[in-house]
């Protein structure tokens, strides 16, 4: 601040706006009553206040806005406290996205940029503005407003109630929930989950750092910075989370996992997942948002292509074998395995999970969650669930020998199993299990289906635009020739529903049935140099074609098909 102040002394100085001890003593006095100098100077009427506004707008390298050309009934409602207006003397003026537009005279103040980031939840951004346009702007506003509101508000302009915590606790833990301390605290939580939850991230990452703390969603795949909240709020908003999730906020210096499960209007209720780690500067909190529609994924709305759809159904449908599925996290694996489980799901089939934790419940299946502290195991689960004469096993991932023997085990003796593996492509999967101890004589007579799956960030129909590329370059990232004079690839533009160019994400795949003649590959310890050459002799699409073909599809962009292939 003091650096901020010093700079725009020296250049009014420049700028013979004031001399050196006007400078000096106008300095002096700001600094004795506590406010910038920019401000003493308009309160003092040294300087002409459009004069002072293109300095101040220079300096800072911001833009200048003239009030008198603005509409001031576009101006946002309710988002910000009347008290918060009048004792900063800003204006908002726009929300786009995550970010925050205000208006005001001097910009100089990030702890005022701080504050209405944390009452907002939103990534503010400056305008100047001259300041007796703006204090008569602010009454103006302020008349139209109200002086009824309050932060609280804010979670309503999103179209949900504001949240409840849907647990059981005791009658000291909602006393401290209640107290008028928290307050601000419990409102700036309980905005972000609702904002989260409406721009459909999929979480949200609380992280402190030794100058700074900040709070990403991340959004179709990517991280997206949304506040600075004040780094010496980290401690109260972690205690707050720990409290939601009934944890045990007395212990810093240790990871930890919990749940949170908030109703919304109508009595929609949301799962968090919410995991807790110590770093060098305070405890990073991750919230997972489980998606409640996440149980009405089916086949049918993966994504896949005819042929690869069918082959998963076909692989389905077979009495015993080994469904794997691979892919980084956060490639849509879990969705894939319920959309496989809800259409084997009838009354004639014993389903069972084991999951870590389980993440979607579905009625008509046995799901187990794992806990280690208890002794409960993959494999402790797996030797259990098979005494329960199960016809169909979903695993949530194979990690050690012990847990895959078992697995490939089940899948001999008449159970069709289905898991998930941590691979690049389907011929690394088979590598993997090899790896980790697995013969290849069992993998040959085990395994059926191999799905390898990423998730690219679907184009927004609303601002997508088409592009032209010259031939050589669309036949160097791998099309057709063939396709070349009817293909359309489009770019990612930005509107007001789209983050980015992007809406959503659409899923792309790699499908191997492990037929004879890649039964013998395995068989024989191929490499998976080899197996990757059949299964491109085979026909099969592998993950840079079929996403070459959601490009040409126009559901994405050629950004994101080299992105993650």
């Amino acid at each position: 601040m003091t650096a901020l102040i010093a700079g725009l002394a020296r250049r009014l100085i420049s700028e013979k706006l004031l001399d050196h001890q006007q400078a000096i003593t106008a300095s002096a006095n700001a600094h004795k009553i506590g406010t910038s100098l920019a401000k003493y100077l308009i309160h003092e009427k040294l300087l002409d206040q459009r004069s002072l506004a293109l300095i101040v707008a220079d300096e800072y390298g911001l833009p200048i806005l003239e009030l008198d050309a603005f509409d001031p009934h576009s101006c946002p409602e309710k988002l910000i406290d009347i008290e918060l207006i009048e004792r900063h003397q800003v204006l908002p003026l726009a929300v786009r996205s995550s970010r925050l537009t205000v208006a005001l005279s001097d910009p100089g103040d990030q702890i005022v940029l701080d504050e209405l980031g944390f009452h907002t939840g939103l990534t503010v951004e400056t305008v100047v503005v001259e300041q007796g346009k703006l204090l008569t702007a602010i009454e103006d506003y302020i008349q139209r407003q109200g002086r009824g509101y309050t932060a609280i508000d804010s979670a309503s302009d999103l179209g949900m109630d504001n949240i409840e915590i849907d647990s059981n606790r005791n009658q000291e833990t909602e006393e401290e929930l209640d107290s008028s301390d928290e307050t601000p605290l419990v409102r700036f939580i309980n905005k972000l989950l609702i904002e989260a939850i409406k721009v459909h991230a999929s979480d949200i990452h609380f992280e402190p750092y030794e100058s700074l703390y900040r709070v990403r969603f991340r959004i179709d795949g990517v991280l997206h910075e949304i506040t600075q909240p004040p780094v010496k709020l980290s401690t109260r908003l972690a205690s707050r989370i720990k409290i939601m999730a009934q944890l045990d906020i007395s212990v810093k210096r240790l990871p930890q996992d919990g749940r949170i499960r908030i109703r919304l209007e109508g009595n929609k209720l949301i799962d968090l997942r919410v995991n807790i780690l110590p770093t060098l500067w305070g405890e990073k909190i991750v919230l997972r948002i489980l998606d409640p529609m996440s149980n009405k994924i089916d086949i049918d709305t993966l994504g896949m292509e005819t042929i690869q759809k069918e082959c998963f159904s076909r692989a389905l449908r077979a009495s015993q074998g080994l469904i794997l599925i691979t892919g980084p996290t956060g490639s849509g694996k879990t969705s894939s395995l319920y959309s496989g489980l809800k259409q084997l799901n009838t009354t004639e089939k014993n389903i069972c999970t084991v999951e870590d934790p389980v993440e979607i419940n579905i009625e008509g299946i046995n799901q187990l969650a794992v806990n280690s502290k208890a002794g409960l195991t993959f494999s402790c689960a797996l030797r259990s669930i098979l005494r329960q004469d199960p016809d169909i096993i979903m695993l949530g991932e194979v990690r050690d020998l012990e847990t895959a023997e078992i697995v490939v085990r089940a899948a001999q003796t008449g159970h069709l199993v289905l898991t998930t593996l941590h691979t690049v492509s389907a011929a690394a999967s088979l590598s993997r299990l090899r790896s980790i101890g697995i013969a290849p004589y069992n993998l040959a007579g085990t395994v059926s289906l191999i799905i390898a799956q990423r998730l690219a960030r679907r184009l927004c129909n609303n601002c997508k635009e088409s592009i032209e590329l010259h031939e050589k370059v669309l036949i160097e990232q791998g099309f057709d020739p063939l396709q070349l004079d009817t293909l359309k690839l489009h770019k990612a533009v930005g509107c007001d529903y789209c983050k980015d160019g992007y809406s959503g994400r659409v899923g792309f795949y790699e499908v191997v049935p492990i037929s004879d003649c890649l039964s013998r590959i395995i068989m024989k310890d191929g490499p998976t140099s080899r197996i990757s050459e059949h299964i491109k002799k085979s026909g099969l699409l592998s993950l840079r074609e079929a996403v070459l073909l959601k490009v040409a599809q126009g559901l994405t962009t050629l950004e994101e098909a080299n992105r993650l292939t």
